[in-house]
């Protein structure tokens, strides 16, 4: 809106002084107002026409010939900036050869000539050609400078061939508009020295001048009001003030901490939704999980899984506990694990571990908010500068590497060019960008390229796979890795891993770090779960800018890394879905060639780890170690699978 007010207000003006110029001095003006006005928009060169009335029958020819020319050459104008060039020297020699031709040489045709032709030239090299999947465009690199260059060239052409002492207030006026303390000082100073050239009192003259360029609405005073003409005077003077204080101010502190707190709203919503389904107990059943593997556990002499795995004690306890008759590992004290649900001693209180790592997460994402503050703002200070205004900022301060986005208030086309050098500046670093219509995303250049591949299958007899994955690539190139599996097989089980995956997908839009957004899972999914089912999860985050991975195992399978030509393992530690920060959560250097591979335990279970680093090997790319370790299994089973089994492999090239 204010973008239009402004032009309107601009442009209005230029037009309307042609009206207090020499009538030859005003068709060559109005000629260079056509082609300064196709660089906006060829429709808004039919403007100065609308000043024909003024002009002899010949002088309105020209101008609508040079509108024609314009019109018509438009295409060639818009490949760039030397086309456009040329059809204005066109159009200025058309006009100088028919006034030639009508009423001979003057020497003010010739000055006026050079004068425009500087002022446009200047103009011209402030836009930017610009061609976009072959659709080409015309850019003002910075509006501002092009109202300062335009104005000036005004103000000297209205000094040396206008008398009116109106326009050269209205002239000032201008210089509000464009809204910069410097460039009212330079205009002061050049009308002052005109005016001291001339031997004119300069203090008096320049005084009141000076005052309109700070306040509009200054000209009331020099206005007779015995003339009707002042009141679209006072009108104009009003709509000059309010123009340049119809922006939206982005504050750094406010757009972000409002971001934050509106996800925080969403988890507790979340949380709320949760809490009123949940008919369970969390204190009880842990408390009984770990006096079973402290009293019977430690002491059992029987190498099952249960004894070596704690996702598949936990599988089996939780049946007994719940009086299910599923004694697949021969215990001989199965039935005394049945749960007493009707124990005076159950805390029905729930403790949210997430609630206090939100607190913290707040406190910590408001503070680097507040240390970036001055580089945002200076960023945003300078594409405002440059025509285009910012509605709103998502900053991405979880991220490990500068990451956040921006909102235009225009359809004016982005100059990538631009955009970048401003962020340089602002940043001190170099940023690549990416746009998805007016919102532009900035974020520092992956030194990594990450590619991947997965697969699913079901166990024999099964139609669909209780495994399940999620996969999300941001706009910066980063990447979140998560695999689940659910307890048992079947359709009971997918359920369980694809909604644990679903709540992945929802928390991670949120503004956290990944280790919060798994706290908020931990308490979400403990009030879901019932405790009857449950799911595993392996969760990786890939920021390719620094070379980083966060890697956080819940109660899933051993992870391998493939790391020149050696392979580490990366063990679970927790039960499914709690988060261990000391025994689970691993923060790793990634480098070209790496391999990754999350796994559930239908592959974890059959494939040892000497016998797993035999079949992948660092030339292999991701999608052949996928299909390597698969092939591998289904030769191993005889094609029988006994478990459902997913696989994610990523590669880290350059």
């Amino acid at each position: 809106m204010k973008k239009y007010i402004v032009f309107t207000l601009h442009y209005c003006f230029y037009i309307a002084a042609l009206l207090f110029f020499p009538k030859d001095i005003a068709v060559f003006t109005g000629g260079f107002l056509i082609s300064i006005l196709a660089l906006e928009n060829i429709w808004f060169s039919f403007l100065p026409l609308f000043i024909s009335f003024y002009l002899p029958i010949s002088h309105i020819y020209l101008l609508l010939a040079v509108f024609l020319y314009h019109a018509l050459l438009y295409p060639f104008i818009k490949k760039n900036r030397f086309y456009a060039f040329g059809v204005y020297i066109t159009s200025t020699l058309t006009i100088f050869l028919v006034l030639y031709l009508l009423q001979g040489f003057t020497m003010d045709s010739l000055k006026i000539i050079l004068i425009l032709l500087v002022i446009y030239a200047a103009i011209n090299l402030l836009y930017a050609f610009q061609n976009n999947h072959q659709k080409k465009s015309i850019i003002p690199y910075q509006q501002k400078l092009i109202d300062l260059i335009l104005l000036l060239g005004y103000f000297f052409i209205t000094y040396f061939y206008s008398n009116s002492i109106y326009v050269m207030y209205f002239l000032f006026m201008q210089l509000f508009l464009i809204h910069d303390f410097k460039y009212n000082i330079l205009f002061i100073c050049i009308y002052a020295i005109l005016l001291g050239i001339t031997k004119s009192n300069p203090i008096s003259a320049v005084l009141l001048p000076t005052a309109i360029s700070y306040i509009p609405l200054g000209i009331a005073f020099t206005l007779s009001y015995q003339n009707i003409i002042w009141l679209p005077c006072i009108l104009y003077s009003a709509l000059v003030m309010l123009a340049p204080y119809l922006d939206k101010q982005i504050t750094i502190e406010e757009s972000y901490i409002n971001t934050l707190f509106d996800d925080f709203n969403k988890y507790i919503n979340h949380l709320n939704q949760e809490y009123n389904k949940n008919n369970r107990i969390k204190e009880l059943k842990e408390k009984k999980f770990n006096e079973i593997s402290h009293t019977f556990c430690s002491a059992c002499k029987k190498n099952t899984l249960c004894k070596t795995k704690l996702e598949k004690r936990y599988t089996f306890l939780s049946a007994a506990m719940l009086g299910v008759r599923q004694n697949i590992y021969d215990c001989p004290y199965y039935n005394h694990f049945v749960l007493d649900t009707d124990a005076d001693h159950i805390n029905k209180s729930f403790e949210y571990s997430a609630i206090q790592a939100l607190s913290h997460e707040l406190n910590y994402l408001y503070n680097q908010s507040l240390a970036l503050k001055k580089e945002y703002e200076r960023f945003i200070r300078m594409l405002e500068e440059f025509g285009y205004p910012i509605t709103a900022l998502d900053i991405n301060l979880s991220s490990a590497s500068l990451y956040f986005s921006i909102q235009l208030d225009t359809n004016k086309p982005v100059i990538e060019s631009l955009f970048l050098r401003c962020a340089y500046k602002a940043f001190g670093q170099a940023l690549e960008m990416k746009q998805n219509e007016n919102i532009v995303y900035f974020f520092k250049k992956p030194q990594l390229k990450i590619t991947y591949a997965h697969t699913i299958l079901a166990k024999n007899g099964n139609l669909m796979s209780g495994d399940n994955y999620y996969i999300k690539k941001d706009y910066n190139n980063s990447y979140v890795f998560a695999l689940s599996d659910g307890m048992g097989s079947g359709y009971t089980a997918y359920s369980d891993s694809i909604d644990a995956l679903k709540t992945i997908q929802t928390l991670s839009s949120y503004h956290f770090r990944t280790k919060t957004i798994l706290k908020l899972l931990e308490d979400i999914y403990e009030l879901r779960s019932n405790y009857d089912r449950y799911a595993t999860l392996d969760f990786l985050s890939i920021d390719p800018a620094n070379r980083k991975m966060n890697l956080y195992k819940m109660g899933s399978s051993t992870t391998y890394i493939l790391h020149e030509h050696k392979l580490y393992t990366y063990e679970n530690q927790a039960l499914p879905l709690k988060l261990d920060d000391v025994n689970s959560a691993y923060e790793l250097d990634l480098f070209r060639g790496d391999l990754i591979f999350l796994l559930s335990d239908g592959i974890g279970d059959f494939i040892k780890p000497k016998e797993f680093q035999s079949l992948v090997n660092q030339d292999q790319s991701a999608e052949e170690a996928c299909c390597a370790i698969v092939n591998h299994l289904k030769k191993k089973e005889k094609n029988t699978l006994k478990d459902d089994l997913s696989l994610i492999v990523i590669k880290a090239v350059a």
